[in-house]
């Protein structure tokens, strides 16, 4: 089922704006906005990210290669969190789009894994208990090509079609906090 929304012009205006600040179509936004607003209060361990163009969301990167980009991403989701194991795929002669596994060892609600990615809203997708952000800018349409590397990711063997993971970083990293106590601190900030 389908249905027609007649929005007023100022608010047409306001996402038009949002979407052209966001490198997204209208569309996207519009998805993306409504997505948040079903899951903006939810805790995932589990999220995979899949972020267009990595290098437009990092300061000076004009002159890092594709495994300091992976590296800044990893760390960026990784470091002063819960602990997680964090697997990062970027080889952008293939496709100028990154893709970053994140396993927490506990729950992390989505407004502190949005806050470390610059408070920007991406569209979701929950599938299980993994929550997929998407950090793209047309969710509808000439999506084959980023379906296409996901698929052969999931392959186990990916890594001996990659030249033994040469474009893949992986690596874990520990808990900043002392007991359990701390972790849920961490659970409750916004």
């Amino acid at each position: 089922m389908s249905i027609k929304f007649d929005f007023p012009d100022e608010y047409v205006d306001i996402l038009k704006n949002y979407a052209e600040e966001n490198h997204k179509t209208v569309e996207t936004a519009l998805a993306d906005t409504f997505e948040f607003l079903e899951l903006k209060d939810e805790s995932f361990s589990h999220y995979h990210m899949v972020v267009e163009h990595p290098k437009q969301y990092l300061n000076d990167a004009d002159g890092l290669n594709a495994t300091a980009i992976r590296q800044l991403y990893m760390d960026l989701f990784g470091e002063d969190t819960v602990g997680d194991e964090a697997a990062c795929y970027y080889d952008p002669d293939r496709l100028d789009v990154l893709f970053l596994d994140m396993q927490y060892d506990t729950e992390v609600p989505l407004w502190n894994v949005l806050e470390m990615f610059q408070n920007r809203i991406p569209g979701m997708s929950l599938t299980g208990d993994t929550l997929t952000l998407y950090f793209i800018g047309d969710r509808f349409h000439g999506l084959e090509e980023i379906e296409a590397v996901e698929e052969w990711l999931a392959d186990p063997s990916h890594e001996d079609q990659d030249d033994g993971g040469r474009h893949e970083t992986k690596g874990y990293y520990e808990t900043i906090f002392d007991d359990a106590e701390d972790d849920e601190d961490f659970d409750d900030e916004i």
